[in-house]
């Protein structure tokens, strides 16, 4: 196929601090590197810096078959989304065009429900039950998705786990509040704020237990989300230790492939079981990254997702 990639290349365009390390955004890793892998025609269209007008030219001059688009709606990174353009070449049929919502947990009502007619079809990433909210609304083309990470990228970089655990994120909501109370149980947690892309990688790689905390800062329910950072902590090959989220259960097996945790003290005792048990937390973590390779791939996730994208 040819498709035109429409996301933000990098999500440190408009750095407000010199002290913000150069990343390249999600997308580039784990969406345009697979799709050229699988042999699609693909360019990168940055929408952290381009808009319509330079989104038209290259629809003209490539005429793509999908226009595959993960579009942010936040202007202090994407000043120029091209929404015109792409809804023109919706309405003129002579494109599919498609977008990867990303944040339906707390965006639909505002974002998702709003945008998704300027697209063929969509994906939610947060719930299948969020297709029914789709189609409550008149919105028949939603497909369900979860995350992804690219094995090229992402597995076989270190064969030496030389820490015990590693978080990467930064400590909003109760985090906090969680890594001091890990503190104060004599608990070790590596944690890494503002890394670029490939030290957050790496940080995860060289550890033999990834811990992932799913609660959405961003809602005011506090809602328990699947993100992105199971797959890649399972990616890179590191045992993923992991608060519990919707949709979960359906991607990994608890006990053998990861271990999830509800509350603290949970968290606690199965932290220190595990670093005691090193072996374990192995096997586990091998179980999870062949799950991983089965099922969370990028290269499986994105084939399944465009043949679904080809039937609407």
């Amino acid at each position: 196929m040819k498709i035109i990639l429409v996301a933000p290349k990098s999500i440190s365009a408009h750095r407000r601090s010199s002290e913000e390390p150069f990343r390249f955004d999600y997308a580039f890793w784990n969406f345009y590197m697979p799709l050229c892998s699988l042999g699609h025609d693909v360019v990168f269209f940055d929408s952290s810096i381009h808009g319509d007008k330079q989104l038209k030219e290259i629809i003209e001059r490539m005429k793509p078959d999908l226009l595959f688009c993960i579009m942010t709606g936040a202007p202090h990174f994407c000043p120029k989304e091209p929404w015109d353009t792409i809804k023109q070449e919706t309405d003129s049929g002579r494109t599919k065009t498609f977008n990867w919502f990303c944040d339906d947990a707390w965006r639909f009502d505002d974002f998702s429900s709003k945008y998704c007619w300027y697209f063929n079809c969509a994906v939610t990433t947060d719930d299948i039950l969020d297709v029914d909210k789709y189609k409550k609304i008149g919105y028949d083309n939603a497909i369900y998705a979860t995350w992804h990470a690219n094995a090229d990228v992402y597995s076989g970089l270190s064969s030496v786990k030389d820490s015990d655990v590693a978080f990467v994120g930064n400590l909003t909501g109760d985090r906090k509040e969680i890594f001091d109370l890990l503190k104060n149980r004599n608990l070790d947690v590596n944690h890494f704020s503002k890394v670029s892309f490939e030290d957050m990688v790496w940080n995860y790689s060289k550890s033999k237990i990834g811990l992932n905390l799913s609660k959405n800062s961003n809602d005011k329910d506090g809602k328990l989300i699947l993100k992105a950072r199971p797959f890649e902590i399972t990616g890179v090959g590191s045992m993923l230790l992991t608060q519990d989220a919707v949709g979960l259960s359906e991607c990994y097996k608890n006990e053998s492939e990861i271990i999830v945790f509800n509350e603290i003290d949970e968290l606690v005792s199965k932290c220190n079981f595990l670093t005691r048990n090193p072996k374990i937390a192995e096997k586990i973590a091998i179980n999870g990254h062949k799950r991983f390779l089965k099922d969370h791939e990028s290269r499986v996730r994105l084939s399944q997702l465009l043949e679904k994208i080809k039937r609407i």
